[in-house]
């Protein structure tokens, strides 16, 4: 369970204690925190919600999200994690929206993306789907071509599921023919995001870091 932790309080949490949950941290401060999430008293309200976590014995994980506006608070907002979380991991790759607008690539950390993890396929579609809110499921949150209708079509959908997913991991478009592609970061619906978003290539992609120059 991903959640941003502000409701977080002595009765709540009481209904978690057998569950994991997971916050996102966006920074080690009501400054950064705050202006990040455009919501006043976020930061304290986090606190507050971690500080109730632990007292009710909830195990908690921490997502650090790592922008321009808290890297130089990363080493504290460790120590919030240490603190209160049971593990915590880093991120600070961001990708455009899903439906391909750059607003928050703006916010990424020059010196924190990390580009050395290969991509090695994923089960999405196969194992696990996205369901919206208005009842259409796809391969996951970013691979959403060919929906499946639950509402009209209703479980047996979900067997195209696997057919549709195996489609959209294909290297076409911009990637098609790319002599770099057994050792790209992102998988193919991520890199058709980046590419809607024109997102500079150093960002997401080998040719941009002057991977295939000769």
């Amino acid at each position: 369970m991903l959640a941003c932790g502000w409701r977080a309080d002595e009765h709540a949490t009481a209904a978690l204690v057998r569950r994991g949950r997971e916050v996102v941290l966006y920074g080690a401060t009501a400054g950064s925190f705050d202006a990040l999430t455009r919501k006043r008293g976020a930061f304290n309200l986090l606190v507050r919600g971690l500080r109730a976590a632990k007292a009710a014995g909830v195990a908690v994980e921490i997502a650090l999200i790592i922008t321009k506006r808290n890297a130089h608070e990363v080493s504290a907002m460790r120590a919030i994690a240490e603190k209160y979380a049971t593990s915590f991991t880093e991120y600070a790759n961001i990708s455009p929206t899903y439906e391909g607008t750059p607003g928050p690539l703006a916010v990424q950390a020059p010196g924190w993306l990390d580009k050395s993890e290969v991509f090695r396929g994923c089960p999405a579609g196969h194992t696990f789907f996205h369901v919206d809110p208005h009842g259409f499921a796809t391969m996951c949150k970013v691979g959403r071509e060919n929906p499946v209708n639950l509402l009209t079509e209703g479980l047996d959908g979900l067997v195209r599921l696997p057919g549709i997913a195996d489609a959209q991991m294909l290297r076409s478009g911009g990637c098609s023919g790319c002599r770099l592609s057994d050792t790209c970061r992102v998988c193919r619906p991520l890199a058709r995001v980046y590419q809607a978003a024109k997102a500079p290539l150093e960002i997401y992609c080998q040719h941009g870091n002057g991977d295939d120059a000769p």
